[in-house]
């Protein structure tokens, strides 16, 4: 057996949904410069915008409608070892119910399809919002050990309702969609044992450099709306709800190390299941935990947003682009 074609045949085979979104750029970047994957990038826009080397690692572009059951990406299956899902009809936190259950149709297709081609391991990029319910539960506890920490296996609460700005923000039906894709993973493993399911509820990863100092929930121009700020609640206490926000953030660091690691960690014994973590920074202070810290994954986040924003001297932040965007736009 030539090194070539060994290199070649160990190598895994991903398949990115939504590969030109901004986790999906920002995975696909990582993952060409490993050179240890051939990827297989499905989009509804599938041209390149990311620069690789044509030979090692193989990289694929499939223009695809992630509902449709029979085309190009539903045969490239056969031959995927993983499949990583980021792709949704709208990845802002404002989507309609419109494009929730597009989005719905979409999850549903790829897990479906990818259980059915007996995939041996399904990542779905879900989202925070589906416990975000839980930012107004002030002193309500729903965690095993009493505390009001919330982890990737705290009792759901979807959706979050927030003012940004002038703009009054539900998160309800975005989230139901990815609360959806995880129930929906957890009955497949049910019954296709041959599939293994993780889920990360990602927090806030914005595009580009993503610093916590560009979360805000003000509009450029728009001033404080209290008297008082920072005295009044996450729904409309600018102050308040940023520091609800920046808990929720997920540095590009974090990401692409979860990331790796549910690509790479040992699923034996979790059979059956999908498994749901966290994808959160170490954020000091923050209700959410970093549960990606715990087995199978056994990643340690690196990353605290109260670090960065304090080291560049900052209290209510600048804004930097969409502030309300999703993790996954």
């Amino acid at each position: 057996m030539s090194t070539l074609f060994r290199t070649t045949f160990l190598r895994k085979r991903i398949l990115i949904t939504g590969s030109n979104g901004n986790l999906g750029c920002k995975l696909t970047k990582f993952l060409i410069s490993a050179r240890q994957y051939d990827l297989f990038l499905v989009d509804i826009h599938p041209e390149s915008k990311v620069k690789h080397e044509a030979s090692v690692p193989i990289v694929e572009y499939i223009e695809a409608d992630l509902r449709a059951q029979h085309t190009s990406w539903t045969r490239k299956l056969r031959r995927t070892d993983v499949v990583i899902h980021f792709a949704s009809a709208n990845s802002q936190p404002d989507a309609s119910w419109t494009d929730a259950a597009d989005s719905m149709d979409i999850v549903f297709n790829v897990l479906l399809q990818s259980a059915k081609a007996r995939v041996s391991r399904v990542i779905i990029a879900s989202s925070c919002h589906v416990a975000g319910g839980w930012k107004d539960s002030g002193g309500l506890t729903m965690a095993e050990d009493g505390s009001n920490s919330l982890s990737g296996k705290s009792e759901p609460f979807v959706g979050m309702l927030y003012s940004a700005g002038s703009t009054f923000i539900d998160s309800t039906a975005y989230a139901s969609s990815h609360f959806a894709g995880e129930r929906l993973a957890s009955s497949l493993a049910a019954s296709y044992p041959d599939t293994s399911f993780l889920a990360v509820r990602v927090g806030h990863c914005l595009p580009g450099a993503n610093k916590p100092q560009s979360i805000s929930s003000q509009m450029p121009g728009e001033r404080l709306s209290l008297s008082t700020p920072g005295s009044g609640s996450s729904f409309d206490d600018p102050i308040v709800l940023d520091e609800w926000l920046r808990s929720m953030w997920l540095s590009n660091e974090d990401f692409i190390g979860i990331f790796k690691n549910c690509i790479e960690c040992s699923l034996e014994g979790n059979k059956g299941k999908c498994l749901i973590f966290n994808g959160v920074s170490a954020n000091a202070g923050s209700r959410w935990v970093s549960d990606a810290s715990q087995d199978p994954l056994n990643y340690q986040a690196s990353s605290n947003a109260s670090q960065v924003t304090s080291c560049n001297g900052l209290h209510h932040a600048e804004r930097n682009g969409d502030a309300r965007a999703s993790s996954k736009s």
